[in-house]
């Protein structure tokens, strides 16, 4: 066990060094007036997983690609962008059965029309913001990963990884201090697609900065003043979750930076989705940047509570630290964490993950 698991951190220590000189300028095509361009991009991030069985009496093993990405973006006009993406998640991972997975598919596809900063219209396959933390992209994440129930809607809504396809409008207000989201979108289409649309609303007030992209972030490490304070709710014929938010992420003397958020989401389900009942899901994480050696402490506390005091609750808390040798570029994240349900035994997770991001 020891043996292996030395082999396993030089190896995925290995994978991770050995790229960082990939993630440089990113490849561009422009047309020959300057007005059009296409860009490409890749996210890798490389990992090594160590948890303990369910049972209690073994140690799950992997070493595996947590995320492979082909990226291409770009703008045909002055008004008209885009964004895909592929994914190929836990990419070589072992399943219960042994065997490892090997899964492929479309992951986001943005197409935006941009009248002003006030209107935007976003269309196509889009992450939908139930939470910060639900909006955020994964180039950015603050710790190793999401909350494992950041995106408790996606499989009975029909989504990907919190992706619908739909349209949105998006807009900044009154000096960029507003942001609001509103969209319709196809969620579960019912026999013969009779279903009715599902919908999502959401609002953040920025004091100070404000995050204008169409992903949140995690941390922008010592270079933003940000503070964040959200809501939003998604609606499908008798389903509806309601999610409130808060993310804060300041830059301090010396570069030095530090970042927090605190996600709640609660869900009703109701006749439309009975297989999510009502439950709140959580999250809490805060780290702190210093700037010099670009490392960074984190540390996240998530939970998923059944309403009513029911049993079946979750918890998870992880603990850890980020590398962050060429910022979001290049990083390395090592976290030890604890995962516990009631009336269930614990397990404990270790895992290293490596990024390289060009973009």
């Amino acid at each position: 066990m020891r043996r292996s698991y030395a082999l396993g951190l030089g190896v995925a220590l290995f994978a991770c060094a050995a790229v960082p000189a990939a993630a440089q300028s990113p490849w561009r095509l422009r047309s020959p007036d300057g007005t059009s361009w296409v860009q490409f991009g890749l996210l890798a991030q490389p990992q090594g997983e160590w948890i303990t069985t369910a049972d209690g009496e073994g140690t799950s093993q992997n070493l595996f690609l947590r995320r492979l990405r082909l990226i291409a973006g770009g703008r045909v006009t002055s008004r008209i962008s885009f964004f895909i993406e592929t994914d190929s998640p836990n990419l070589g991972k072992g399943a219960a059965s042994g065997r490892k997975d090997e899964s492929f598919f479309l992951q986001d596809a943005i197409f935006t029309f941009a009248l002003r900063d006030q209107l935007q219209i976003d269309a196509g396959m889009l992450l939908l913001p139930l939470s910060h933390n639900a909006g955020q992209g994964a180039t950015t994440l603050l710790a190793v990963d999401y909350s494992p129930w950041t995106f408790l809607h996606s499989d009975p809504t029909s989504s990907r990884v919190g992706r619908d396809y739909g349209v949105q409008a998006r807009g900044y207000l009154f000096s960029k201090h507003l942001e609001y989201r509103a969209g319709a979108f196809q969620g579960a289409r019912g026999g013969d697609a009779t279903a009715p649309f599902r919908f999502l609303v959401r609002g953040v007030w920025y004091p100070f900065d404000a995050e204008t992209g169409f992903f949140y972030t995690g941390t922008n490490l010592g270079t933003r003043r940000i503070l964040a304070i959200g809501a939003s709710v998604d609606h499908q014929d008798d389903y509806t979750s309601v999610g409130a938010d808060v993310y804060w992420d300041w830059k301090l003397r010396r570069g030095d930076g530090v970042s927090a958020q605190a996600n709640v989401v609660r869900y009703d389900g109701g006749a439309t989705f009975p297989q999510l009942p009502r439950q709140s899901a959580w999250l809490v994480e805060a780290g702190y940047y210093v700037a010099g050696p670009a490392i960074g402490p984190f540390v996240q506390v998530a939970g998923r509570d059944p309403a009513g005091g029911a049993p079946g609750g979750e918890r998870k808390i992880v603990g850890g630290v980020a590398w962050w040798g060429s910022g979001h570029r290049f990083n390395v994240k090592a976290g030890l964490g604890r995962v516990t349900r009631d009336g269930g035994p614990g397990r404990t997770q270790f895992v290293l993950q490596g990024q390289v991001y060009v973009y």
